[in-house]
C-alpha cells in the first residue's frame, strides 16, 4: 500500500500544498511574464534557463542520487558533511562548465553572463542536495516552506525586476540569480536541525554515485531539458524560441506537477520494500510500473485539458502576442512526459543497488530523443512537432525494456 491514512496529514498534504503553490504561482509569473517581457527577450533568457541547472542535473547529480538513497537510513551529520566536502571538490568544474555557457549565451561579452550562470548553478546545486535530504527524511513540511519561498521567488523578481529597472534580459538574469540564493537560503535552514548534532565523521558517497556515472547520465538529462529551445532557437529564431519557451513553462506546469507529487510521495516507499527474494523484486517492478504508468497516463490527459481551455485564458492569463506559443503546449510537454517516465524506471534499478545498469537504460533514451529532435527541426516545424507528439512512446518500448532487463537478468548487483 502506498497511501495510509496517517500519511495524508504528514506527507500527501504538504506534497500536494507544495505543488498547488507552485502552479499558482507560475500561472501569475506567467501573466507577468506574457505582458511584460518581449518574446525575444523571453526567448533568451528561455536559453539561460536552460544553463542554471548545470550543476544539479550535472556536476553534482550524482551526490543528489546518493542523498536521496542513503538519506534516510544513514548517519545523517556525518553524510552531509561528506557531501558538502565532495560538492566543494567539484565547484572547478561547475565554473569551467559555467564560463562555456556564458560564452554560448554571449560570445565576447560572456564575462558580463558568467556571474549570473555560475552563481544561480551553485545555489541551486545547495538548494537541491538540501531539499533531496528533506524528502528522503519524510520531511515534507519544511520541503513546503522551503518551496513557497523558491516558487515566489521565481515567479515573481525576474519580471519585476524587468520592469522595475529598464536593463532588458539581464534584469531577469539578475531576477534568476536573486531566486536561487533565496532558495538556498531557506532549504539549508530548514535542513539545520538535521544536520547541525550528532557524528562529525565523514560519510563519503559510494564509488558508484561519485564517479562519473550520474555526471554522464545527468549531462544528458540536462541536454534534454534545453535541446529543444536551442533547436527552436536555431532554426526559427529568438522570437519563435520564446513562444517555445512559454509553451514550456505551461506544460510544466502539469507534467512536473504529478510527476514531483508521484516521485516525493512513493520514492521513499519504493526504496524500503524488500528486494532479498525474487518474488520481492516482482512485488517492486510491479509496483513501479503501476506508478509509472498512472503518471504517465495523468500528464497527458492533463495536457489534453490545458490545451483544450488555453484559449479562453489568451486575455486573462496570457497576453495576445503570445499566441503562437497555444501549438507548441501538448509537443513541448509530451517529450517531457517521455523524460519524467524514464525516471521511475532508474528508482527501481537503484532500488536494488543496480545504479550502473542506469547508464545503458538512460543513454538510450537520451540520445533517440536528442537525435530525433535534431532530425525533426532540421526537416522542419511540422516534423519537429510530430517528433515531439510521438515520445511518450519512447520509455515503454526502449526503457522499462532494458530496465526489466537488467533489473531481472544480471547475476550480480551492478556496483
Amino acid at each position: 500500500m502506498f497511501l495510509r491514512l496517517k500519511d495524508v496529514p504528514n506527507r500527501l498534504l504538504p506534497i500536494l500544498l507544495s505543488q498547488c503553490v507552485g502552479l499558482a504561482c507560475g500561472i501569475a509569473g506567467v501573466k507577468l511574464a506574457t505582458r511584460w517581457i518581449d518574446p525575444a527577450d523571453y526567448g533568451r533568457y528561455g536559453v539561460f534557463l536552460g544553463f542554471t541547472p548545470l550543476g544539479m542535473w550535472v556536476v553534482h547529480a550524482g551526490l543528489i542520487k546518493f542523498v536521496l538513497r542513503h538519506w534516510a537510513a544513514g548517519d545523517r551529520p556525518a553524510l552531509w558533511a561528506g557531501v558538502v566536502r565532495t560538492a566543494r571538490r567539484r565547484l572547478h568544474w561547475l565554473a569551467l562548465v559555467s564560463a562555456g555557457a556564458a560564452y554560448f549565451l554571449a560570445g565576447a561579452s560572456g564575462w558580463r553572463v558568467f556571474p549570473f550562470v555560475l552563481g544561480a548553478a551553485i545555489a541551486l546545486s545547495g538548494a537541491t542536495l538540501a531539499q533531496s535530504a528533506l524528502q528522503a527524511g519524510r520531511q515534507h513540511w519544511r520541503d513546503l516552506a522551503v518551496n513557497v519561498a523558491g516558487s515566489t521567488s521565481r515567479s515573481f523578481l525576474p519580471p519585476l525586476l524587468y520592469v522595475a529597472t529598464g536593463a532588458g534580459v539581464f534584469a531577469l538574469y539578475g531576477g534568476f540569480l536573486l531566486h536561487s540564493l533565496i532558495l538556498v537560503g531557506a532549504a539549508w535552514a530548514a535542513l539545520w536541525p538535521s544536520w547541525t548534532d550528532g557524528n562529525r565523521e565523514l560519510v563519503k558517497p559510494d564509488a558508484a554515485y561519485d564517479g562519473s556515472l550520474f555526471t554522464v547520465l545527468a549531462a544528458f538529462g540536462w541536454l534534454l531539458a534545453g535541446v529543444n529551445r536551442w533547436l527552436v532557437a536555431a532554426f526559427e529564431g529568438a522570437e519563435i524560441a520564446g513562444y517555445f519557451t512559454l509553451a514550456v513553462a505551461l506544460a510544466t506546469i502539469v507534467t512536473a506537477l504529478l510527476n514531483a507529487v508521484a516521485v516525493q510521495f512513493v520514492q521513499p516507499v519504493l526504496f524500503a520494500l524488500p528486494t532479498d527474494t525474487p518474488a520481492a523484486r516482482c512485488i517492486l517492478a510491479k509496483k513501479v510500473d503501476q506508478v509509472a504508468l498512472v503518471s504517465w497516463a495523468l500528464s497527458l490527459v492533463g495536457l489534453a485539458l490545458l490545451r483544450g481551455v488555453m484559449p479562453w485564458l489568451v486575455g486573462p492569463l496570457v497576453h495576445p502576442k503570445y499566441l503562437p506559443a497555444l501549438g507548441y503546449i501538448v509537443p513541448a510537454g509530451c517529450f517531457f512526459v517521455a523524460a519524467g517516465t524514464t525516471a521511475y524506471f532508474d528508482i527501481m534499478l537503484m532500488a536494488v543497488k543496480r545504479e550502473r545498469a542506469c547508464g545503458p537504460v538512460d543513454l538510450s533514451a537520451a540520445t533517440v530523443l536528442i537525435l530525433g529532435g535534431v532530425i525533426g527541426a532540421w526537416a522542419g516545424p511540422g516534423w519537429f512537432k510530430g517528433w515531439l507528439l510521438a515520445t511518450p512512446l519512447l520509455p515503454w518500448v526502449l526503457s522499462r525494456s532494458l530496465a526489466r532487463y537488467y533489473y531481472f537478468r544480471s547475476p550480480q548487483p551492478l556496483r
